[in-house]
């Protein structure tokens, strides 16, 4: 037990591309500073929502959420947008075509309120009930990597920043599974506007094949540079996490079918939300189409033509 202490301790650290510490220069802090402030700004107001601690119960989120976590994507966006330019990154990013490589590693570190904003975003998809299925297969088999990496006596209590969570993270990576919200045909992924800022913040330098689990130089030779938000930001979300008692995995695959358990199938509705018609099979009832030959508006028109006969 002593040696296996010390060789976690003082050996060396098994790191994955989104893994990689990258140290920002003052100057480009500095630059994207106003936009640091309003992401703090933001992150202030979503943790000032009444009733947003009371979510686990409730199943309602409070009003205003919605708009909320879009202004909080717009600064992070502006924030990177900065670094980059300050820090002359000119790379494609994972979920944009020519980055996709970095589509087979499943993000980490995604908060309990991007979850929400995407599982809101996916959820009346006509694909939906398929996704949530690949999601829990693909969830399924990442834990059962971990909980095979481990050495413990216990292989229930796994520490998260632990070697058999990396180890599981990277012999799942390496079996090339695209993350289930990457449209591979189009090379882009399907949740754009709503990624984690897990994924916006991952800018692999070296070719961008080498991300691909499957390549020779994966995970060791791939440099990436990792734009974090600030540490205070961090830490709100982090204390978000904590005061919605959720309770949920890191990785997204595993976070949306929990909040899909959590909330039975359906929707989270902001407070005074319309509630959203459901269908028997799970799905989101459509709206009618109201402009086809047989809609109630053309039927004085049907009529005329009837009596013309």
């Amino acid at each position: 037990m002593a040696l296996e202490f010390l060789a976690a301790l003082f050996g060396p650290r098994l790191r994955l591309p989104g893994d990689q510490v990258t140290r920002i220069p003052g100057a480009a802090k500095k630059a994207a500073a106003p936009h640091a402030a309003a992401i703090q700004a933001t992150l202030d107001k979503i943790s000032g929502l009444p009733g947003i601690a009371d979510l686990k119960q409730s199943k309602r989120l409070p009003r205003g959420f919605g708009s909320l976590m879009k202004e909080l994507l717009h600064h992070v966006d502006a924030y990177h947008d900065t670094l980059r330019q300050s820090m002359g990154l000119d790379v494609k990013r994972p979920g944009e075509p020519g980055g996709t490589a970095a589509c087979y590693t499943p993000p980490v570190g995604v908060s309990a309120i991007e979850s929400l904003n995407i599982y809101r975003a996916t959820r009346p998809w006509r694909d939906f009930p398929d996704l949530l299925k690949k999601l829990v297969e693909l969830a399924q088999e990442q834990y059962k990597l971990i909980q095979g990496s481990a050495t413990g006596k216990d292989a229930e209590k796994i520490r998260f920043g632990g070697k058999a969570v990396q180890q599981g993270r990277l012999a799942f990576a390496k079996q090339l599974h695209p993350c289930p919200m990457l449209d591979e045909s189009a090379g882009r992924c399907r949740i754009w506007e709503h990624r984690p800022i897990a994924c916006r913040m991952h800018h692999p330098i070296t070719a961008p094949e080498w991300s691909m689990p499957n390549h020779a130089q994966y995970p060791k030779g791939v440099k990436a540079k990792n734009l974090r938000l600030p540490v205070r930001g961090q830490a709100t979300m982090s204390q978000l996490d904590k005061r919605l008692g959720l309770e949920l995995a890191p990785f997204l695959i595993a976070a949306v079918p929990q909040l899909v358990q959590l909330n039975e199938g359906q929707p989270f509705n902001e407070v005074g939300e319309a509630p959203v018609r459901m269908q028997q099979d799970g799905g989101v009832a459509r709206p009618a189409n109201r402009n086809v030959a047989h809609a109630k508006k053309f039927e004085k028109d049907r009529r005329k033509k009837a009596r013309k006969k």
